[in-house]
Formats: structure tokens, C-alpha cells, sequence
């Protein structure tokens, strides 16, 4: 028998099956699958409700998947052992030893690792009951005879059930030799605690933290907040900005200067792209995001009052703690900022607004960033302002930017943003709107065909495809679309369907048109700034044409990514078809800290603790200063999101939206020395790597 440690892979982060598709509530026990080549199994419960809760076995056999299904329901505190043995001729499902569901049939094996205790992201509404596991064993039996082993403890299991109320542990893997006409026997000790979360409230202390986390440098009294001034003064005191960069993070000793335009422009030497400074030196720009915006991240309280320890009083100093109807929201939801009550108790409740932007400056210069990114920004500081479409109707997710009158609108709108500031050199660049937001869609182009005749963006989409992909022909366009007009009214009159290749062009028409609209007007409004579109994710579109399709309407294309590897394949490849410089506007690690302070696990970039993120980041700095294209890169963000989460919602519930620990900096304001200290040696040293870089490449 071999014992295995819990390793955490990128592998894990897997197309759930969809046997019940209307369980948004699962937990995989173990799993070995490709859900579509129908090649695997996984044993999982699915299900919000303990006492109706399904255990459910799936084994596919490369032609179809069939499910072995038992609902008792299940009670808390009470152990039990699961058993799912997958032989070539049948499974079968047993509950403390007892056969309870099963079916005939043969299986075949799918790649990858066994992976066990998995909740899916997309199916992870908590429900009303945590699953405390105790071990999961998995061995294989080939001819009679036991061949392998894995076995996975979780020891401290039942020991930390409320910080398991915030995020199950990690999920575990192991790579095993399974074969065709091997036996697979799964067999799982757990039981269940209550997530009734009225018995374990309050979660959150004064402080913002957890009540039952435990870790050195947690806050524990408002003397250690004012404590912490003079501790980080002697700590920022040993680390002066640095004299080799001007103001904007441009680097002085490059040995070259380019024309000081009083902007930031981009250059190309050789293969290399370059950012340039406004005083004209080459910079490689390393950034960060989200600040300082003293009310955020908060995290909405309404209908859940009851999971705070303590709640700032709503009058007074303390007022400036609370807020409402964040992400849009308009039913009165309130939201708390607990950093902002421990700035005030840090600071005092006159001034602690500006000592904090201070201190932010301050520490950002500290740690030798070269300034802010998108989501805010700080005085005297570079910025990636990102510019949003509030005020412009919307046609379907996007205006109809083939109507005049949209436009005007659209027009007046973005020149009111970018107008006051097209003579700040502090704007790195304009973006607008965020990642898939800005991505025009199928299902919009569908919508937008069922409209009125007399809609601009319906009529502009048949002309588009009578002439261009019918090359004038109605007729044409008539047969193929299997529709009756016989002049052009009458096509707008009708509510086509067209064939999906015709969808995709006429989707990329209007996309072409909408982003040649933005960029024309932003550049009309403001000359001096780069454009950098709208922080494209890769992966997250419809398809790689969204890349190339929106990359000419770009000075500079700004991408997020959020992946533990820089690069990838299909990145390289659009990058070097669309030939342009490239800027990180989001990337990050969080830490996971193993579960022991409350924090969400962001899958598979998430990382152990603060030396592992600066690792990493360090990684990607040199990762991405080799990069040609890349000119720099925006951490995502400078403090930690709420426990609680950070909305949007409101509602019962332990957490509502993200609550990861992105941070530099805690929700108790402390800096994570061993990440800033580590970041700061990373950030003095990347425009030396790109100079090496392409040094070479010459």
C-alpha cells in the first residue's frame, strides 16, 4: 500500500458531468472522466438538501454514460462508508457495506489523474450540509490480484468545520495505472456536518477577520493597528525609491532616450516592443490595480447581519464605513468596509482618508511599482483609466452603434470621460468596459435579427450580408436563409434564422464596427493617450477572431489573464499574427493559506501562502520581459476582497461573490512583507531582463 500527499494540479478544474442538470450543489469524491468522449467514472453527491441528498455514480463506457443512483438522504454527525466498485462487467454502489444501487455493463477508463474531494466552481452554492471526509482510497484490481494503491487522509477534517463553511480544503490527485478490464473499487469514511450557519455565527470579527482562523499576524486590538505605523515606517525607511527611474517608471540608465512627447507612447527596436516614458525613457511598466478607493472592496450585510461579531455604527466617524447599492444594485442593499473601520481606528476618524491614499503612494513607490493599473489610481502616479458606456442605450449587451443617434450619445459619453484628462501624462492608456462584457455575442446577432424592421443594426446586418456575403444577390441570400422577400423591406420585416456560419460573419460585423467606433471617438477626443481596448481574456470569447477582430482598434492591446503560465500556444500565435504590443492589465496569485483563514481558493492559480505568490510573480516578470510583445503587466489588486465576499447579492448567505485573498495588502491594512519585499527586488530587476532580452534578440 502506498500512501500520497495532497497535490493540487491544474488538471483538477474539470467539465463536470451533467447527469442532474438542475444540481448547482455537488461535490466529486472521486473522478477519473471526459465527459464528452463518454470515458470515465466519478462518484459525487449532487444536491442542495442533506436529507434528500443523492450519491450518485457515473461510469462511461465510450459510447454512453449510465448512473447508479441511491438517495436515502443522510443526517449530520454520523460516519459512514461509501463503496463504488467498477468492474468490466457491472458497478455497484454500497453504503456501510450494504448494496443499495448498481447496473450491468462494461467501462472504459478516461486519462488523467484520479482526483478526489473536488467541488466544481460551477456547482458550488453550499446548500445545507459540508461533507467532512475522512479518507478516500482508491485501488485497482488486475486478474484477481490488487495492483495499485492510492490512499488520501484528511486527518483534520472534522477539527475545522466552520472555516470549511468558507471553502472545502484542497482537492487531492494522484496518477494511477488503470487499465482496460481493470476492477476500480472507491471507497470513501466521511460524514456530514451542519452548515446551519445560525449555529456557528458570528464568522467575522471586528476586524474583518475570521473567528476561528488562527495564524501569526492576526489582528487581535486596535493598539496593534496603531502599532503598525511606526513597525512599517522602519520597514518602507529601508526601502527608498529607486534614483534610476523618472516619475513615470521610465528607466534612466538605459543608455538611450527616445523623443519626450509628455505622453506614453509605444516603439519598436528590432523585435522588441517598448513602452515609453513621457520624458522619453523605455520602461517595462509593472502595476497594480484596485486602488485606493477607501470603500472598497466592502461586503454587503443586508439579511445577514447576524454573521458579524461587530458592525460600525451608522452614524458619526463611522458612517464613512457604510455604503449601498454597489455593482449597479438599486434594492438598498448595504454594504460594510471593515478596512475602512481599521483605517479609522489606524489613523483616526478626521483624516484617514488622506493618510491613506499617503501611505498608498508611499508604499506602491516603496516597492518600486511604477504605478497604478486599472480600477483607480493614486495622485501622482501613472493610471490605466477604464472608461465605461453608462448613459448609452443598449440594443441588446451592446448599443447599436449603426444608429446615428447612439452614436451621438456614445460620443458624448466617452468625450466627457477622456476630454478632462487628454493633457494628463499620468494616463498610461484608456480601456473600456472589462473582458467578456465587451464581447458581442452569437446570441446577440440572433436577438438583433427579431427586431423591428425599422431597427439601424438590423438593417445595417441583412445589407452587410445581401452585399458582401451574397455579393448583392437577395435571391441568394433568400435561398440559402430558406426565407420569402423579394425586396430588402421585406427582409427587414422578417426575423430570420440564419445558417450559423452566416451568424458568425454577421456577429463579426458588428463587433468590427462597434470597436472601429470606440477607438475612432477616443482617439478624436484624445490624441496624446494609447487606446488598449477593452482587457480581452484569451479563452473567454466566443472564438480567437474576437482577438483579431478588435486587435486593429488597438494602440495597445490590453488582455487579463489569470493562469499559472504566461504563455500558451494560441496566445503566442495571435499575438504574432496581430503584430502588436501587448499589456497584462490583470494577473494574479492568491493565497489559499490551506483553508486556515477563511479565503476561497481561486483553482489552479491559487498558491499556499505569500512566498509562493512571489515566486510566482517573479516567474511571470521574466516570463513576460522575454515576451517581444509585452510592455507591462497590472497585479490584481492591491488588498485583499472581503471573506464575506464582495458582492454583487444580498441574502442568507456565508459568502456573496469573490472573497479571495488577491491582495498586497490585509483587510487589516498590513503589508505581506515576504510578497512586497520579493516584488520589489522582481520590479527593479524586469527592465533589466527585457534589455538582456532583447539584447540578445539582436
Amino acid at each position: 500500500m502506498k500512501r500520497t500527499t495532497i497535490v493540487v494540479i491544474a488538471a483538477l478544474i474539470l467539465l463536470a458531468p451533467q447527469a442532474d442538470v438542475n444540481a448547482e450543489t455537488r461535490l466529486h469524491l472521486a473522478t477519473q472522466y471526459d465527459w464528452e468522449e463518454k470515458l470515465g467514472f466519478y462518484l459525487s453527491f449532487e444536491g442542495a438538501t442533506l436529507a434528500e441528498l443523492p450519491l450518485i455514480l457515473g461510469v462511461a463506457d465510450g459510447e454512453n454514460w449510465r448512473f447508479d443512483r441511491y438517495q436515502p438522504g443522510f443526517v449530520p454527525d454520523t460516519q459512514y462508508r461509501i463503496r463504488a466498485v467498477i468492474s468490466p462487467e457491472q458497478s455497484e454502489l454500497l453504503l456501510d457495506d450494504i448494496p443499495v444501487a448498481g447496473s450491468a455493463g462494461a467501462w472504459r477508463r478516461g486519462d488523467g489523474p484520479v482526483a478526489v474531494y473536488h467541488r466544481p466552481a460551477w456547482a458550488s452554492d453550499p446548500g445545507d450540509w459540508l461533507a467532512v471526509v475522512h479518507t478516500i482510497s482508491v485501488f485497482v484490481t488486475r486478474e484477481d490480484e490488487e495492483v495499485e494503491r492510492q490512499v488520501f487522509d484528511f486527518p483534520d477534517a472534522g477539527s475545522r468545520t466552520p472555516l470549511r463553511l468558507f471553502e472545502y480544503p484542497p482537492p487531492a490527485s494522484a496518477r494511477m495505472d488503470i487499465r482496460s478490464g481493470d476492477t476500480v473499487t472507491l471507497d470513501v469514511v466521511l460524514e456530514f456536518a451542519e452548515a446551519d450557519l445560525n449555529r456557528w455565527a458570528p464568522f467575522i470579527d471586528r476586524y474583518g477577520q475570521c473567528r476561528y482562523a488562527e495564524w501569526p499576524g492576526k489582528v487581535r486590538s486596535d493598539q496593534e493597528l496603531l502599532a503598525d505605523v511606526a513597525a512599517e515606517d522602519a520597514e518602507l525607511a529601508k526601502m527608498q525609491p529607486s534614483p534610476d527611474y523618472d516619475r513615470y517608471g521610465g528607466y534612466l540608465k538605459a543608455g538611450r532616450r527616445s523623443e519626450a512627447t509628455g505622453f506614453f507612447r509605444v516603439e519598436r527596436r528590432g523585435d522588441y516592443w517598448w513602452l515609453i516614458s513621457p520624458e522619453g525613457n523605455p520602461c517595462f511598466y509593472t502595476g497594480v490595480t484596485g486602488i485606493p478607493g477607501a470603500m472598497w472592496p466592502a461586503t454587503p450585510v443586508s439579511e445577514r447581519e447576524y454573521l458579524f461579531e461587530w458592525l460600525p455604527p451608522r452614524e458619526g466617524a463611522w458612517a464613512g464605513c457604510w455604503g449601498q447599492n454597489y455593482w449597479g444594485m438599486t434594492d438598498g442593499t448595504e454594504f460594510v468596509c471593515f478596512r475602512s473601520a481599521n483605517l479609522m481606528r489606524k489613523y483616526g476618524p478626521d483624516d484617514w482618508r488622506e493618510r491613506d491614499v499617503e501611505r498608498v503612494v508611499r508604499r506602491l513607490k516603496a516597492w518600486a511599482f511604477s504605478g497604478a493599473g486599472k480600477w483607480g489610481g493614486a495622485e501622482g502616479m501613472p493610471t490605466v483609466p477604464v472608461l465605461h458606456r453608462w448613459g448609452v442605450p443598449g440594443l441588446v449587451r451592446h448599443p447599436d452603434v449603426f444608429d446615428p443617434e447612439v452614436r451621438e450619445q456614445f460620443r458624448r459619453v466617452l468625450e466627457g470621460q477622456v476630454g478632462p484628462r487628454k493633457d494628463d501624462p499620468m494616463v498610461l492608456g484608456w480601456t473600456l468596459g472589462n473582458e467578456y462584457d465587451e464581447i458581442v455575442t452569437t446570441d446577440e446577432v440572433k436577438e438583433v435579427l427579431t427586431k423591428p424592421a425599422e431597427t439601424p443594426a438590423k438593417r445595417a446586418l441583412l445589407d452587410y450580408a445581401v452585399d458582401e456575403l451574397y455579393e448583392g444577390s437577395l435571391a441568394d441570400l433568400a435561398t440559402a436563409w430558406e426565407v420569402e422577400a423579394g425586396d430588402r423591406e421585406a427582409l427587414y420585416g422578417l426575423k430570420p434564422s440564419p445558417p450559423d456560419e452566416d451568424v458568425e460573419k454577421l456577429r463579426l460585423h458588428y463587433a468590427d464596427r462597434y470597436y472601429d467606433f470606440i477607438y475612432r471617438t477616443v482617439k478624436a477626443a484624445d490624441p496624446n493617450h494609447l487606446y488598449m481596448g477593452f482587457s480581452i481574456v484569451p479563452g473567454w470569447w466566443v472564438n480567437e477572431d474576437d482577438w483579431r477582430i478588435s486587435a486593429p482598434y488597438c494602440d495597445v492591446i490590453c488582455l487579463d489573464r489569470y493562469s499559472e503560465d504566461y504563455e500558451y500556444a494560441a496566445l503566442a500565435r495571435l499575438k504574432a499574427e496581430s503584430d502588436k504590443p501587448v499589456f497584462i492589465g490583470e494577473f494574479s496569485f492568491p493565497q489559499f493559506y490551506d483553508g486556515e483563514r477563511g479565503f476561497g481558493r481561486y483553482g489552479a492559480i491559487s498558491v499556499k501562502n505569500e512566498e509562493e505568490a512571489a515566486q510566482s510573480y517573479e516567474r511571470w516578470v521574466r516570463d513576460a520581459t522575454s515576451d517581444p510583445y509585452c510592455v507591462g503587466m497590472t497585479w490584481f489588486t492591491y488588498r485583499d476582497q472581503p471573506l464575506t465576499g464582495r458582492g454583487p447579492g444580498r441574502g442568507d448567505r456565508l459568502v456573496i461573490g469573490e472573497r479571495f485573498a488577491f491582495g498586497l495588502v490585509t483587510e487589516t491594512d498590513r503589508p505581506k512583507w515576504p510578497l512586497v519585499k520579493r516584488k520589489r527586488e522582481v520590479n527593479l530587476k524586469a527592465v533589466h531582463w527585457r534589455l538582456e532580452a532583447s539584447t540578445t534578440a539582436e
